[in-house]
């Protein structure tokens, strides 16, 4: 967490004093005269690279590499002499190096945000153990199991389960109030993990996607089990958590002959029923 909270400081740090050199002035005319896109590319570049996604699973240089083409790009095909006109080659450099060095701490900063994430997810599994798994390290199961099905000509089915993990906010500080629904949020979906594993049969495999979607597949299963299966946890997990589930399956061979294109039909038929709730809930409040 020291790591993280230095990161956090010299971000902060970088900032400030981007935006203080340009304020120092001789004769009316800035020192340090930074062109106007500059600041453009550095407001992008820090917030786009902490918070992007999967920006830790690169090496740093590939957004250092694209945000200083990007800056060489503006700097060929923008008029410097309109937003910067006492600039010199020496700032243009300067701005070159800051906005480099600026997306070097912000990719420490989103390494430093993604293993207090990962730390806080490992508490909460710890906390309620289970064999769900991330679904981006699973795939050579998965074509196993696909392969095998396909050749065997048995049947398969994939269930998505979509946790509805609500808070109430009972405070007036909207910060301590994120932080708290983050970690009621981890902890709900680490104990509805549990209890999809210890509803499913050993030959289950059960999955977690970076929406925190779980993914089930059950091998040697037709379409009208699954449902079967689904409604089950579903109403074991609202009974035990009160989380409400919405579910959405596919079967092999019927709608789809591989997994990417199960995942789809399953997600299709889950969005439709998702709506479905949303449109009567409407309904019923317009009613009252």
């Amino acid at each position: 967490m020291s790591s993280l909270k230095q990161s956090i400081f010299w971000v902060a740090f970088y900032l400030a004093v981007i935006f203080v050199l340009a304020q120092f002035d001789y004769s009316d005319s800035p020192i340090i005269d930074f062109a106007k896109y500059f600041y453009f590319a550095v407001m992008v570049a820090v917030p786009a690279t902490v918070f992007f996604p999967y920006i830790t699973r690169v090496n740093v240089g590939v957004p250092v590499v694209l945000w200083g083409s990007i800056y060489l790009v503006m700097l060929q095909i923008l008029d410097r002499t309109v937003s910067a006109p006492n600039s010199t080659f020496p700032i243009i450099l300067l701005e070159f190096v800051l906005l480099v060095i600026g997306v070097w701490l912000s990719y420490q900063l989103a390494n430093g945000i993604s293993h207090a994430e990962s730390i806080l997810d490992a508490m909460a599994i710890s906390a309620f153990p289970n064999r769900v798994q991330d679904i981006e390290h699973a795939s050579k199961q998965i074509k196993l199991e696909i392969t095998r099905s396909r050749r065997y000509h048995r049947p398969l089915c994939l269930i998505i389960l979509s946790a509805e993990v609500s808070a109430e906010e009972t405070r007036s500080d909207k910060i301590l109030f994120n932080i708290q629904h983050d970690l009621t949020n981890r902890f709900s979906i680490a104990r509805i993990g549990q209890v999809i594993d210890e509803h499913v049969r050993q030959t289950d495999m059960v999955f977690r996607d970076q929406r925190n979607r779980f993914i089930v597949l059950c091998p040697e299963t037709n379409y009208e089990n699954s449902l079967l299966l689904s409604q089950r946890i579903s109403e074991i997990v609202e009974g035990k958590i009160g989380s409400a589930l919405i579910t959405g399956i596919a079967a092999f061979p019927d709608d789809a002959l591989n997994f990417d294109d199960l995942i789809d039909v399953a997600m299709n038929r889950l969005t439709n029923i998702k709506l479905g709730i949303e449109q009567h809930d409407s309904v019923e409040f317009q009613n009252t």
